[in-house]
Order: C-alpha cells, then structure tokens, then sequence
C-alpha cells in the first residue's frame, strides 16, 4: 500500500468521522429545539387550561352567592338587583364553560370537561326551578332536596376539576419524563459528536460541547417550570375546595336562618369549640386525638353541625311552643340527614380526615354521655371527640340564645345547668375544662354582641 492510497483512506475515515460528527450535531440540534417547542407548547396549554378552570370556578362561586343572597334577603328592591346581577352571573359561566371548550386537546379531557358542563347545565337547571317555585310560593317553603341537589351539583363541578388537576399533574409528569429521555438521548449523541469531531474538526468538537453545556442549563430551567406549575396546580386546588367550604357554609347559614337565629349562632359554636379543644390540648386531655391539624378541621367542620335541619319543615323548626313526640321524631332525623348531606355535598374532598370529622359532629352532637342521646344511642367515649365537643359548644349556645319557644338564659345560669349535666349529658372531663373557660366564654359572647 503506497503513501497516496494510505493518505485517501486516512483522508476519506477523516471525512466520513467529520461527516458523521456534523450529522450528530445537526440531529443533537434538531432534538433540543423539538424538546424546546413541545414544551413550550404544552406549558402554554396547561396554563390556558388551569386558566379556563379557575374562571369557572369564580363565576361559579359568584352565582351561587347571587342565589343565596337573593334567597335570605327580603327587600324587593334588592332581590331585583341580585336577580338582575344572576343573570350576568349565568352568562360569564356559559361563556368561560364555553372558552374551556376551546382549549381541550385529548379524548381524556373530553370527557372530563363533558362532565364539568352537564353539572354546570343541572346546576343551573336546578336554580331556575327554584327561581321558578319562588315565583308563586315563599322561600321558606322550597324544598329541602333542591338545595341539597344545588351542592351535589357543585360538588360534582369540583370532584371533575380535581380529575382533571391530576390528569394535567400526570401529563406533567409524563412530559418530564420524555424530556429526560431526550435529554440522555442528546448526551449520548454530544459524546459521540465529540469524539468523532475530535479527530475530524475542532470547530465541530466547540459547538458540540457548546450545545451540551446549553441543554443542561436548558433542563435546569424546564425543572424550575415544572415546579412552578406544580405550585400553581396546588394553590388552584386549595381554591376549589375553599369554594367548596363557602357553599357548605353558605347553606349552613341559609338553614340557620330558617331556625329564625341570625347567624351568631354558628360564629359563637365554632368559637366555643376552638376554646374548648385548645384548652383541653394544652392541659393534655385526649391528646392523643387534638393535634393542631385535627383541631383546625375540627374548627371548619363546626358550621356543619346542623345542616340536616334542612329536611326538617318550617311548621316544626319554628314552633314557639313544645314539639309533640311525632314532632321530635321528625326533628330527631336531622342528625343522620345532616351526616348523609355532609357525605354527599364533600365527596369531591381528598381530605378523608376532614370528612370524618364533619360526619361525626353533624351525626353525633346530640348524643349523650349515659346514652340517652340520639340517632344511635351511643355513650363515654364511644361517641366521637368532636361530637362531644361540639354538644357541650351547641348546648351552652341555645341556652344563652333567645328561642322562638323560650327566652335566653343568663351566663351563669346556663354554665350552671351545663355543669349539672356533666356526666349524663356531657363528658366529665371536658365539662370541667368548659366551666373552667368561663371567662374567656364571656369575650366571646361579648364581642359577637358588639358587631
């Protein structure tokens, strides 16, 4: 083999490395700004999707308020505003569901978003049957199933958002993983390029460790987005089930103002509840139980400790003399009506302690210590902490509240008669605890009186 033919063959492995090298260059190129674009592509979508939720959801808080306020108030003049503002309020949902629509791109979502609009179409539906009977009857008389139905209706919007938060969440991580496949496909391809640009071109070896250096700050920067987006997705959740604890305390409210009461009532217990755990924790009474976070959902759940007053007619709820038996029974059931409803109206919450919590305190409040309480008879400490708590907070309340079938009774009086309970109706223990508070009771009465 002569000198020239060794030189062209040197020279012609030489090419086809240089050759080969820029073609790993030019595919390594191609990869990072397909990476790129696919991305940026599916950020862009996320975001108009997670856009598209929240709007919906704020239009839809927005009416449901409108409802309910045009339902408590009595002045003419403002149930034509509110009824006029509904209308709006019914139009912005219509075109935000409408806007959503544009931006669903898959199948999965397709049928997510179809069960977002048939919830929002029998929500509204509901609403105009309402609006329809208050035509020719009193809002006290509308049925007790169309505002549970209003929540089931609501709670099913929210449980499909959470659907697709975790189908977006899954996209999100599915996305990331391709991006870290491609992202090891390219390294690979920019060792390749380096070795064989080595020998071929040194031009070619820069620009490869160049585009190298340039992906990893690239994938540095796509992690930080995902985070972000992650983020975004959590607080968004955080909104919907804020949403969700504005309607059940919206009805909550709604129903209390049936009792003839004004509202103080579900402020006080709630505050009387917070006192009567925080105390009961600090001196180390069923710590085993109050932690700080069963504490705080017990607090939330309190406003929906009579929300099963709700099947309960108006002839009986506001009777100013004493019920019949016939007339008990019928009251008696809201306790498991008021169980149910909470299972119903929070079956979109991925929050189970919170559920059970709130099932325990609307269910079991009326139970008593000896077990002579209602609906299932149970005593001591089969009945659960947070019913117990909230009987000894939902007694004290009614006694110092004027009733239509009685008048309030002083402070003293009724601690008195809360402390002659002890060990019947009451737990011993947290009794004391609440005798003990009296004090730190009569702020709060006080303040409440002072609004």
């Amino acid at each position: 083999m002569n000198h020239s033919t060794y030189t062209a063959r040197i020279f012609i492995i030489v090419l086809l490395m240089g050759v080969a090298g820029i073609t790993g260059v030019l595919l390594l190129k191609f990869n990072i700004d397909r990476l790129t674009s696919n991305y940026e592509t599916f950020i862009e979508e996320s975001y108009e999707t997670g856009k598209d939720m929240d709007t919906i959801s704020k239009n839809l808080y927005r009416h449901q308020t409108l409802v309910l306020n045009y339902l408590r108030t009595a002045d003419e003049d403002q149930k034509d505003i509110y009824a006029y503002e509904e209308v709006i309020a019914r139009e912005n949902l219509r075109k935000s569901s409408k806007e959503f629509e544009t931006h669903i791109n898959t199948d999965a979502e397709r049928g997510i978003y179809n069960t977002v609009r048939v919830a929002v179409d029998n929500y509204l539906e509901e609403v105009n049957e309402i609006f329809d009977y208050v035509k020719t009857h009193d809002e006290e008389d509308i049925e007790s199933n169309s505002f549970e139905r209003m929540g089931v209706y609501l709670a099913e919007v929210n449980e499909t958002f959470d659907q697709f938060s975790t189908l977006m969440n899954n996209n999100l991580a599915e996305g990331r993983r391709r991006m870290n496949n491609d992202i090891l496909i390219s390294r690979i391809s920019a060792i390749l390029c380096t070795a064989l640009i080595l020998v071929a071109v040194l031009v070619g070896l820069f620009f490869c460790v160049k585009q190298t250096s340039g992906l990893e700050t690239y994938k540095v920067s796509l992690e930080k987005e995902i985070v972000q987006k992650n983020q975004e997705l959590m607080a968004h959740n955080e909104r919907l089930l804020e949403i969700q604890n504005n309607t059940v305390i919206g009805m909550a409210t709604l129903i209390e103002s049936r009792d003839l009461e004004t509202g103080g009532h579900i402020k006080r217990t709630s505050a009387y509840v917070e006192l009567l755990a925080k105390e009961a924790q600090k001196r180390g009474v069923y710590a085993e139980i109050l932690t700080d976070s069963y504490i705080e959902l017990l607090v939330k759940a309190a406003p929906m400790h009579d929300i099963g007053k709700i099947i309960v007619p108006d002839q009986i709820l506001q009777k100013p003399g004493k019920l019949t038996k016939e007339e008990f029974e019928v009251m008696k059931r809201h306790a498991a009506e008021g169980g149910r409803i909470v299972r119903e109206v929070l079956s979109g919450v991925e929050d189970k302690a919170y559920i059970d919590i709130a099932f325990d305190v609307s269910t079991y409040h009326h139970e008593w210590w000896n077990g002579n309480g209602y609906p299932a008879g149970k005593k001591q400490n089969d009945i659960p902490l947070s019913a117990r708590i909230m009987a000894v907070a939902d007694v004290f309340d009614a006694l110092i509240s004027k009733r239509c079938y009685k008048d309030a009774f002083p402070v003293d009086a009724s601690l008195k008669i809360i402390k002659e309970e002890a060990g019947t109706h009451f737990d011993p223990r947290l009794t004391e605890i609440f005798i003990d508070m009296h004090e730190e009771i009569e702020k709060i009465i006080q303040k409440e009186n002072d609004r």
